[in-house]
C-alpha cells in the first residue's frame, strides 16, 4: 500500500475528502524524496538550533524553543499558524514552571527517608549509590560528561519531537502537546504535597554517600525562565524519566499504526532514550529508581488519558 503524501496548509485529509478532493499517491516502487522546501525547512532548523545550542548550551528554555522552530515554520510559511499553536503551548509549560517553583516556597522541607528506605528494601542497596561508588573516581571522565549531556537531552528532545508532530499534522501535535502538560501540571500537584529530596540531597543530610555530578543545575524543566526559584525537591515524579517515557509511547505509537517494516522492532528501540535518561539521572544522583518508575506511570497515565479523550472528539 503507498503511503499518502502529507497534506500542506493546515488541509487534513479528512476534509480534503469530505471536499470531494482527490488524494493521489506516489507511482508504486518510487522512494519519496524530501521536497526542496522541506530540505529548506531541515537546515534553517539546524543552523537555529546549532546557533542557540552554541549561544545556551542546550538548556533550551520555551521562548529559545519558539526561536529554534520559527526559522523552519518561515520556509515552510506557516510562520503565522505555528505562532498560534506554539505560543500558548510555551506560555503553558512557563506557567508550569513556575508553578514548580512556588511549590518550593510553599513546601521547602523535603521528605527523605521514604523513598530512602524503600530503595533499600527493594534493592538491598541504593542504585545511586552503587553505580557511583564504580563508576564515580573523583573527577570527570569521558561518560560523567556523556551522562550530563543525556540530561540536557531533557531541555530539547521533547520540543523537537512536538515540532515535527505538528509538520506532519496539527493534531499529532495537539495530542503530544496536551499529554506533556497533563504529565507536567500533574507533577506539579505532587510537588506542592510531597516535596522529595533526591539522592544527593539525602548525601547532604548525612543519610547517603552520593555526590552531585557536575555540570548539572537545578533548573526547572524545559529551562528556568521563570522569576520563581529552582526546585531542588521535584523528584518525585521524575519528569526527566516521565517526558523522556512520554516521547517513547508518542513515537511507538505511531509506528506501531504504520506498515513501516520492523515496525515492533523500531517501537522498541524508542524506549532506548527513556532508559539511557533514568540511568544519567541515577548515576548523577539525581533520583531514585522508585523516581523513574513513578515518573513513567504518571507519563503513562497522561498518555492514556489524553489518547482517549482525543477519540472522543
Amino acid at each position: 500500500m503507498a503511503r499518502l503524501p502529507t497534506i500542506d496548509n493546515e488541509v487534513t485529509l479528512s476534509s480534503q475528502l469530505e471536499l470531494g478532493g482527490r488524494v493521489s499517491a506516489p507511482a508504486a516502487g518510487r522512494l519519496a524524496l524530501p521536497s526542496a522546501q522541506m530540505l529548506g525547512a531541515l537546515a534553517a532548523l539546524l543552523a537555529s538550533a546549532s546557533a542557540v545550542t552554541l549561544v545556551d548550551g542546550l538548556d533550551w528554555t520555551p521562548d529559545r524553543m519558539l526561536l529554534v522552530f520559527l526559522a523552519p515554520a518561515l520556509v515552510l510559511r506557516r510562520a503565522r499558524r505555528y505562532l498560534l499553536d506554539f505560543v500558548p503551548f510555551a506560555l503553558l509549560i512557563l506557567l508550569y514552571a513556575e508553578t514548580r517553583g512556588l511549590a518550593h516556597l510553599a513546601a521547602p522541607h523535603p521528605y527523605y527517608r521514604p523513598q530512602l528506605w524503600l530503595e533499600r528494601h527493594l534493592f538491598g542497596s541504593v542504585p545511586a549509590a552503587w553505580l557511583q561508588e564504580h563508576f564515580w573516581h573523583g573527577s570527570m571522565h569521558w561518560y560523567d560528561a556523556v551522562a550530563a549531556k543525556v540530561l540536557n537531552l531533557h531541555f530539547v528532545v521533547p520540543p523537537f519531537v512536538a515540532f515535527a508532530l505538528w509538520v506532519r499534522r496539527r493534531e499529532l501535535f495537539f495530542r503530544f502537546a496536551t499529554s506533556m502538560l497533563v504529565l507536567s501540571f500533574a507533577s506539579a500537584i505532587v510537588f506542592f504535597a510531597y516535596p522529595s529530596a533526591p539522592p544527593w540531597a539525602a548525601a547532604r543530610a548525612g543519610l547517603l554517600d552520593v555526590v552531585k555530578l557536575p555540570p548539572v543545575n537545578d533548573v526547572s524543566s524545559l529551562g528556568s525562565a521563570t522569576p520563581a526559584p529552582a526546585n531542588p525537591y521535584a523528584a518525585i515524579p521524575s519528569l526527566h524519566a516521565g517526558y523522556a517515557f512520554l516521547v517513547a509511547l508518542t513515537l511507538a505509537g505511531l509506528l506501531l499504526h504504520t506498515r513501516v517494516r520492523f515496525r515492533r522492532v523500531l517501537a522498541g528501540l524508542c524506549f532506548l532514550y527513556p532508559l539511557a535518561q533514568s540511568i544519567a539521572v541515577i548515576y548523577t544522583g539525581n533520583h531514585y529508581v522508585v523516581d523513574i518508575v513513578i515518573g513513567c506511570a504518571f507519563a503513562t497515565g497522561a498518555y492514556v488519558a489524553t489518547n482517549r479523550l482525543f477519540a472522543r472528539f
